[in-house]
């Protein structure tokens, strides 16, 4: 991604370019441990202000794929464990999903092309993901909608066919899901319209078997670059 800033220059010898990879693994994993302390203290401001700093760090590719996606990940980790109640889980939910938005509003205008959708599985709720690869595909000018959470396999059909649109992306995080995730899939592939997946219950080859359309892997940077590439059209 054109965001991304390299950290080596092309000149650098391979042990410069391996320390360079290892120091920014450890800012990465101490700026998730900021974040989560900060949701810890139930304070969403602080939380903001960290994935700011790390944005203006690293760029904000970078900032989603290793500082955003983790926490998020984390963080339902421990709801689900029992280290942090649902109040923590909910306000720092909410505060990366406003940081997100807020950053959106610097994105460039749109080109005059159809736009990507994006949704949630029918029984999938959690959007910051998927929120996540939309703000990167606005920063490349790409229009895209988001449907958000447990979007039915009706709405997604009835949406994808007014929007005209050039691609769907349907991102599920939970196996108990999947299932359902794949028939939307399985309905917008059936009208012709490119289909794209992603999120954990897509991670392994078993749970790629047989699903219709392109995995988009396990990044957003990635899965934004891939989608860029498949939809563009040839003149472009």
């Amino acid at each position: 991604m054109s965001e991304v800033a390299p950290f080596v220059g092309g000149g650098a010898t391979a042990d410069r370019a391996q320390t360079a990879a290892t120091d920014t693994e450890a800012i990465g994993a101490q700026l998730v441990g900021r974040v989560l302390a900060a949701s810890a203290d139930l304070d969403p401001i602080a939380l903001q202000d960290k994935l700011e700093v790390a944005a203006s760090f690293i760029g904000l590719a970078r900032c989603i794929d290793e500082i955003v996606l983790p926490a998020a990940r984390e963080l339902r980790e421990r709801v689900a464990t029992g280290q942090f109640d649902a109040t923590q889980g909910i306000t720092a939910t909410e505060a990366i999903r406003t940081w997100l938005n807020h950053r959106g509003l610097f994105a460039p205008a749109p080109r005059a092309i159809g736009p990507i959708l994006l949704a949630c599985g029918p029984r999938d709720r959690h959007q910051v993901g998927l929120e996540s690869l939309a703000l990167l595909l606005r920063f490349q000018r790409w229009p895209c909608r988001v449907l958000g959470a447990r979007t039915s396999r009706f709405t997604l059909t009835v949406a994808a066919k007014a929007a005209d649109a050039a691609g769907v992306v349907v991102m599920s995080g939970d196996g108990r899901a999947r299932p359902q995730a794949v028939d939307s899939l399985r309905a917008v592939d059936a009208m012709d319209i490119p289909v794209f997946y992603g999120g954990d219950a897509f991670d392994t080859e078993r749970g790629r078997r047989e699903v219709p359309g392109r995995y988009l892997g396990a990044g957003a940077a990635t899965a934004c670059t891939l989608l860029i590439e498949s939809l563009s059209p040839a003149d472009s």
